[in-house]
């Protein structure tokens, strides 16, 4: 469940012009592989790219001081310690059975498999797995006090450039 699915809460941000260049071209290619009728045919989409710092702030409460859940949804507690608010990650989900798709865990390592092949990183390798999200390959897990620097010094082209995805 997200947070935009209450109306009253703001929407997941589809947009993939609000993404970094490169990024934005490796997640259209990597989704038109994955939904390649001749190979994965995966039903693949971007549920949501760039995160706005109120819908960050609903996420960080689920689990904490909104249960359900009972456990935690993220641990980023502002937009700009996720790479969603510089336009560098993406959540994939099915693009019906969202979260649960045919095949679960392995729908998402076999289109994980394909964004790695487009220069991304999946959240499914972390310690703490987080398998719909994928991030620019040349960023570390998360944003540093140095990201959030440039962000508030040159803005999200400051950033963009220096993880190479202008």
């Amino acid at each position: 469940m997200s947070a935009g699915d209450n109306p009253s809460n703001p929407k997941p941000d589809r947009d993939l012009t609000k993404l970094a260049p490169k990024f934005r071209d490796a997640v259209q290619r990597a989704i038109a592989a994955c939904n390649d009728p001749t190979g994965l045919n995966a039903n693949a989409m971007v549920y949501e790219g760039f995160r706005t710092l109120e819908l960050q702030q609903i996420y960080y409460a689920r689990g904490r001081t909104v249960i359900p859940p009972t456990h935690t949804v993220t641990n980023a507690p502002t937009n700009l310690y996720s790479w969603h608010g510089y336009g560098l990650a993406v959540d994939i989900v099915h693009a019906t059975q969202f979260w649960t798709p045919p095949g679960g865990e392995a729908w998402f390592k076999a289109v994980a498999a394909v964004f790695k092949q487009n220069g991304c990183n999946w959240g499914g390798d972390w310690t703490h797995p987080d398998t719909p999200h994928m991030q620019w390959g040349q960023c570390k897990p998360s944003p540093s006090d140095e990201a959030r620097k440039l962000l508030a010094t040159g803005g999200v082209a400051a950033v963009w450039k220096a993880v190479g995805a202008d």
